[in-house]
């Protein structure tokens, strides 16, 4: 399996890969599909990443047939790596991802990823190479914000103790503003949410900040247990600080 840096010829072949293996392998619409080969694998979309040199596109080719492909973004991030689907087993993912150190390796930089949350395998394959989930961040797709993993080397994790994103002061809420206080904070799985409140003097809480991902999508249920809508984190019922002793 031979790896190398794609080219302008490749683009239909990497657009037809990328559909495949997300029709496949991602449990989205098939209308989120599409949107999402158009805006970020079509050929025009392709055009300027294929020329960019701060970035960086590998396709993995076989007797002529290309069979995946991988993408790290200029922030020297791996934002992709499809396989097709009739060509898995072979090594493709393997040689892209070893291609992948390899380069990152020359820029002096640890290899992190982003994978959709809809990926049902992409995870699991990203840890074989010794990385581990570290917080979330998400991508835009026609106007909607679509969540993801951010995986780094496995010890890098954050402290699920402190906040992963910046805590503002205040949040617009369906048209009013909220403050955030700091100091009423519950536990989550991956970082504490914050108590919102309509004005700072008030002891009647609005709601929640999740502070993995700064969505104010949370929602509650029995037992104080709490649930990012957005990224998934979690406060469950056995998670108790010293406030609730």
């Amino acid at each position: 399996m031979e790896v190398r840096p794609a080219t302008r010829d490749d683009r239909v072949d990497i657009e037809s890969v990328a559909r495949r293996s997300l029709r496949t392998s991602y449990s989205l619409s098939p209308a989120t599909l599409e949107t999402l080969v158009e805006q970020y694998f079509s050929a025009e979309a392709l055009d300027g990443r294929v020329d960019d040199p701060d970035a960086l596109l590998l396709v993995a080719e076989d007797e002529g047939d290309v069979h995946g492909f991988a993408e790290v973004d200029a922030e020297d991030t791996l934002r992709w790596l499809h396989v097709d689907p009739a060509a898995r087993g072979r090594g493709a993912g393997t040689a892209l991802m070893d291609r992948v150190t390899a380069e990152l390796a020359e820029r002096e930089v640890p290899v992190t990823a982003r994978v959709l949350d809809a990926a049902s395998e992409g995870r699991g394959f990203l840890e074989r190479f010794g990385l581990t989930r570290t917080g979330t961040a998400s991508l835009e797709l026609d106007g909607e914000t679509v969540p993801e993993h951010v995986y780094a080397p496995t010890g890098s994790e954050p402290d699920a103790g402190e906040p992963t994103v910046e805590v503002p002061a205040t949040v617009d809420v369906d048209g009013g503003e909220t403050t955030v206080d700091r100091d009423d904070e519950v536990p989550g799985t991956d970082a504490p949410f914050l108590g919102l409140y309509e004005r700072a003097s008030d002891d009647s809480r609005w709601g929640f900040l999740c502070s993995e991902c700064g969505s104010t999508d949370v929602s509650a249920g029995g037992l104080e247990r709490l649930a990012c809508g957005n990224c998934g984190n979690l406060h469950r019922a056995d998670q108790w600080d010293e406030a609730y002793l």
